[in-house]
Parts: C-alpha cells; sequence; structure tokens
C-alpha cells in the first residue's frame, strides 16, 4: 500500500457520511479498553461491547474509551449510536487516511492526529489517532494496539500529576502531548544520521552515501506531510470557542502549540539540510570530475608535441638525414625527455598539476 497517498476505492461513489473503513487491516479482531478514574480511584477493564463502555460511563469520573482497530464499521455504528456521534465523525473516524483536524460540536469536540514511530529499519510509519472529546468521556480510535501513550496511563494509574483531578478535555490534551512529544523523537533520531553526514559528504563521498540522502529525504517528506497539518490542528484547537477548551486550558493548549511548532520547524530544518548535503555531494564529485579531467588536460596536452616529434620521425620516407646519423636515436629520446619535462615544469609554475 502506497505510504503517502491511500487509495479510497471502496468510497467511490458513495454518499458523504457513508462509514467506509480504508486503509490496511492491522488487527485480527477490534479490541476495546477502558480506564475510568477519579482523584481516588482506578479502574481498568477490557469490555466486550460498546454497551459496556456506555455502562462503566454512566458510574461517574472520568472514561478514556480506547477501541484498536477500525475495521469492523458495525462497532463504529454502534459508538455513533451509543454516544451521539454525527455519521460524517465516524466517517473520519473509519478513513485512516484521513488529514489531520479539529472540529468542534454541541456535546462534544473531535480531533484527527496521526502518531509517528520509528521501525527498525529507519523507515517512519504513521497510524491515525481519532477523538471524540466530551466532558467526562475521551473516546479515543487507532488502528492498532501499541501506542504512544504509557506514560499517561502510568500517570493516571501512580495518580501522579494533575491528570487524575482534570476532566476529559484535558487527557486529550495530555495525550495530544504525548503524540507530539514522540514525533519530536522520531526527527531527532532522524537528525543524528542527518548531520553526521555532513563530514561523510565533504571527506568520502559515495553512491551509498548518496542513496542514503535520498531515503532520508522520502522519510522526511514523509514526517512533514504528516507534520504540517498536525500543526495547524493544534492551532486549530489553541483558538477552538468550544466550552471543553474554556480558560484553564489555554496553558496547556499553549504548550502543544510550542511542541507543533517545533516538531514542524525541526522538519523543515533537516528537509533543508538534506538538501545542502545533496547540493554539496554533486559539488565535491563535481570538482573531482574537473581534477581528473584536469589531469588528463594536462598528459594530453604534454604527449601533443611528442606524440609530434615520433610522428616526423616515425614517417617512411628513404631520404631523412637524421636517421642516418649514430646519435640520432639518443638525440630523439633526449628531445623528447626535454619536451615533457620542460612542459612539466611549466605546469607545475603555473600550478595546474
Amino acid at each position: 500500500m502506497a505510504r503517502f497517498l491511500r487509495k479510497i476505492d471502496r468510497k467511490a461513489g458513495q454518499p458523504p457520511g457513508a462509514v467506509i473503513f480504508v486503509g490496511e487491516r492491522k488487527m485480527e479482531r477490534p479490541r476495546l479498553r477502558v480506564i475510568r478514574f477519579d482523584p481516588q480511584t482506578v479502574q481498568e477493564e477490557e469490555p466486550e461491547s460498546v454497551e459496556d463502555v456506555q455502562a462503566a460511563a454512566s458510574r461517574g469520573g472520568v472514561l478514556w474509551a480506547n477501541l484498536d482497530g477500525l475495521h469492523d464499521e458495525s462497532i463504529l455504528h454502534r459508538f455513533g449510536a451509543g454516544f451521539d456521534l454525527p455519521s460524517l465523525v465516524l466517517e473520519d473516524v473509519a478513513n485512516t487516511s484521513q488529514r489531520p483536524k479539529a472540529e468542534d460540536f454541541e456535546e462534544f469536540s473531535f480531533i484527527c492526529a496521526r502518531m509517528l514511530w520509528l521501525g527498525e529499519d529507519r523507515q517512519v510509519h504513521a497510524e491515525q489517532l481519532s477523538m471524540a472529546v466530551f466532558s467526562s468521556v475521551l473516546l479515543t480510535f487507532q488502528e492498532r494496539t501499541g501506542d504512544v501513550f504509557d506514560a499517561v496511563r502510568q500517570r493516571i494509574r501512580s495518580g501522579r500529576g494533575r491528570v487524575r483531578r482534570r476532566d476529559a478535555p484535558y487527557l486529550a490534551c495530555a495525550l495530544l502531548d504525548s503524540v507530539m512529544e514522540n514525533c519530536i523523537r522520531v526527527i531527532e533520531v532522524l537528525g543524528e544520521r542527518i548531520e553526521d553526514m555532513g563530514e561523510e559528504v565533504l571527506n568520502d563521498p559515495s553512491p551509498e552515501l548518496l542513496e542514503e540522502i535520498h531515503e532520508y529525504r522520502r522519510e522526511v517528506a514523509y514526517v512533514r506531510k504528516h507534520l504540517r497539518p498536525m500543526r495547524e490542528m493544534v492551532h486549530r484547537l489553541a483558538r477552538s470557542e468550544s466550552e471543553l477548551f474554556g480558560p484553564d486550558m489555554r496553558p496547556f493548549l499553549d504548550e502543544l502549540t510550542d511542541l507543533a511548532d517545533q516538531a514542524s520547524e525541526a522538519a523543515d530544518l533537516y528537509r533543508d539540510m538534506l538538501g545542502d548535503h545533496l547540493n554539496a555531494y554533486n559539488m565535491v564529485m563535481a570538482n573531482r570530475l574537473n581534477d581528473v579531467m584536469r589531469f588528463l588536460t594536462v598528459f594530453a596536452t604534454i604527449f601533443i608535441p611528442l606524440t609530434f616529434v615520433a610522428g616526423v620521425y616515425g614517417m617512411n620516407f628513404q631520404h631523412m638525414p637524421e636517421l642516418g646519423l649514430r646519435w640520432a636515436y639518443p638525440a630523439f629520446w633526449g628531445l623528447i625527455v626535454a619536451l615533457g619535462g620542460g612542459m612539466i615544469v611549466y605546469f607545475r609554475k603555473k600550478g595546474w598539476l
């Protein structure tokens, strides 16, 4: 499947609001996980159905319900019916190529983001994260099991920080904070190698290094593809007029905005740096080619008069007076050495050798 643009053949001809899964199926069956907490208690469970999630939400406190695996459209429909999610929202959840965005509704806010992670082959992968943020309920939808929220879960379990004393919008902000910090970590890992390329480009350019530069340009382009709309989404969320993200959330949204700006600027920086590496590589290779051409040109120039002399005395004319002399052969070589040596000395004085 294409990394930069996913096919939407299944959605062709469908009306707006049609809940159709678009993307790669990454799990055998969906998995529901629920964390319900208040300042005193924490409860974790894996409910069997969306109805069980509704029941957990009715017991008070803050509820974080997470669905791993989006290919079962019937579960999304049940979430829509149980929590009054519009069909257009469910359509965005099921479409894993959805552009990051933030939208405010009457009772909740919908956020679509991208989580980045780095594979063992240094290839960047992206996964869609969708959120429906209510005052005391946070619904998150992921493509597969495994995310960057272990630190947040640990803070909830241990009661460290303010997360247990806050509501669902704060929890959503904490999750987005983890997403952006992980994006920065991915960029930092790529950046370490990109910065190291600078000396190699100047000292030891090779076809393998050129291939690596192009690989990293592709990965940075992939990161920028997701970070630019992520940055727009965070800025829009910071300007939200929803009561869910009121004045008490402004400091946390400002910090999130700073992280988004930092990640986007770092990606732009390394994109430019890779462009500089490529230009430097081409410059070094051009200089090496110029050195080779200069050597060959000087070499050919030295041999032009030597070839002329050898050509003159290599002609098969019968009457050539010099050929009959006893010292003609050593004189010929003396002339050749004198011409060649003199031209070499001259070129060295000129700095051409």
